[in-house]
Parts: C-alpha cells; structure tokens; sequence
C-alpha cells in the first residue's frame, strides 16, 4: 500500500492553514462561549381524552437557548397548582435534549387532572442541575369542557324555579329544566340529578333526580324536581347531567330567599327579606269557580193544585152573584 509522505514546504503550509481557521472560528465565536442562557419560550395546553371526572392533557415546553454554548442536556420539570389551595397536584420531569448554541428544542408531557377547577402549570427548565428559566400558564373553569361520551347537541336551554309550598320554615322548590335537542338524532336517556348548595358555605341543602328517556330531534322537553330547603337563604342550584355513569354536562341558576344590597358606595351591606310564601304556586285546596245555575222551572208538588181549585171557586162565585142579579 504507497504511503503519501508530506514535504515539509506543503506541512508548514497546513499549519498555517490550520491556525486561521482557529483564528477565523475563534473570531467568529467571540461572546458566544460564555454561559448559556436558556428560558422557555412557550407552554402550550391541549385535550387528549376528556371523561366525565378526569381531563387528559398534552404540555409542550418550548426552550431556547438564546446566549452562549449550551453543553449539557437540557431538563424541564413540569408542576401543576390547584389555584384554589395551592397545593401541588403533578410534579413531572423530562429532557429537551442538548441545545447547543442558540439552540431551541421541546418537550411534550401528558398529564392527568380532575374535570373541575383552575389550575397553574409552572415549567422550569435546568441545565447542568443548574436553574435557567421558568414560564407558566393558568387554565380555568375545566368543568365546562364537553366530555368525549356526550351526544351532541343537548342543550340546557332554560331554568325556571317555582315556590310550591313554605312549612315551618323549610320552601319546597320545583325545578323546572328545559332541555333542547339541536342534534338530527333523538337524544337520551339520562339522569338529571338537581343539588341545592347554599351560597356561601356550599352546604348541601337538598339533591334529587329523575330520568329523561327521550328528547326528538330539533325538540325541547323539561325535566322537573322538587327540592325542600331551609327558608331565608341564598343557593345555587346545580343541574348535572348524568349518562354511563359519568357526569357529561352541568349548568346552575341562583334562588336568593334572602337577597342582599348595598345601599350606597363604603356604606352597609342590607338584607331584604323575602315573604316566601307569597309566591307559593300549588295550592293545597283547590279553588273554588263560581258559575252560572240554570234557570229552574221545577214546582213544588200540591201547590199549583190548590191555586188552581182557588181560582176555580172565585169563578164559580162571581158566576153565581152575576145570575142572582135582577
């Protein structure tokens, strides 16, 4: 096999070759073999699975290394606070890879959170053990995300509250909703179940449930329950929408026995109290209607016969005085 021997002439000449390029890369890379400098640059939230108790979420961490070389992998740690509590409900790491300089990478972390309530995603990205950036994002209100098992179209279209009676201090209250079918199919059967939490302790004051079995396309039906609470009280009344044993809607309205106002700007709070029995709709007697009689021609028996012979002998008595006179 020939063996290529280098002149000395070409082997200073590599040399020197060698040196300004170092000098050009070295040149060229000035500042940027400090320290990097990575920060998420986006958290991004979506859906995978959506049950009547649980959401499944998918959180993407965007990283960028945005000054500097960097030479170790890149971690993100992913935490979850219940904004009500603050408590800490998922705490999750994984690796973005090595950024390199002014590199930008990702991270994708499935996550698993109850279908009610806020909560705070909080992603911190560290490299070498070392804390680089951190970023966050708050979503709301989860309970209102359709489930995947819900039929569409099914909608709560109106709630009314009716007073049926007021007994020693507790209200009988029906519940009257109105369910429309938007969708081309029939729609159901479902459980309705109907809870009343006073306003501001959140005790449960009374819950039923009934069933509706069928709503027909481009329908509306309304489904009734009557709930018995303590009087001169403020609740919120919550509709959930049961089928296969999942909750798959909700809605809610406000019966305020006992309302509040505020009379004028830093002054007193005042309560109104309500007569509740005023609005009281079923009537435990019925009502009474008076109508017309017709009239009667009917005649007491004997009664007419004797005014008939009556009138028959005044008769006979004038005939007679008449034929007496001359």
């Amino acid at each position: 096999m020939p063996v290529t021997v280098m002149k000395r002439g070409n082997y200073a000449a590599a040399i020197a070759l060698l040196s300004v390029l170092v000098a050009v890369v070295m040149v060229a890379t000035s500042g940027c073999l400090k320290e990097s400098a990575v920060a998420v640059t986006g958290i991004n939230v979506g859906a995978e699975k959506i049950t009547g108790s649980q959401v499944t979420l998918n959180v993407t961490t965007d990283v960028e290394n945005t000054y500097g070389v960097s030479a170790g992998v890149t971690r993100v740690q992913l935490k979850v606070y219940d904004t009500e509590t603050g408590l800490v409900v998922v705490d999750e790491t994984g690796d973005a890879g090595l950024l390199g300089v002014r590199g930008a990478g990702s991270i994708s972390q499935t996550i698993v959170l109850p279908r009610k309530g806020s909560y705070r995603l909080e992603s911190t990205v560290y490299e070498n053990n070392q804390r680089k950036g951190r970023g966050e994002i708050t979503i709301y209100n989860l309970e209102r995300l359709t489930p995947d098992n819900q039929e569409p179209g099914l909608l709560i279209s109106d709630i009314d509250f009716l007073v049926k009676g007021v007994n020693a201090g507790k209200v009988g209250i029906q519940t009257d909703i109105y369910f429309t079918n938007e969708n081309p199919a029939a729609n159901g059967p479902f459980d309705v179940e109907v809870k009343a939490k006073e306003a501001d302790a959140h005790l449960l004051a009374d819950k039923q449930r009934t069933r509706v079995e069928l709503i027909r396309p481009e329908a509306t039906t309304i489904a009734s329950v009557t709930l018995s609470v303590p009087d001169q009280y403020n609740y919120v009344f919550e509709v959930l929408i049961w089928k296969n044993d999942a909750i798959v809607k909700r809605g809610e309205g406000l019966v305020q026995l006992r309302p509040g106002t505020v009379m004028s700007t830093n002054t007193q709070f005042v309560t109104k109290k309500i007569e509740t029995s005023k609005f009281v709709t079923d009537i435990t007697q019925p009502s009474v209607v008076s109508l017309p009689q017709p009239y009667t021609t009917a005649r007491t028996p004997g009664f007419t016969g004797l005014l008939a012979i009556i009138a028959l002998g005044s008769l006979a008595v004038v005939y007679i005085i008449r034929r007496q006179k001359p």
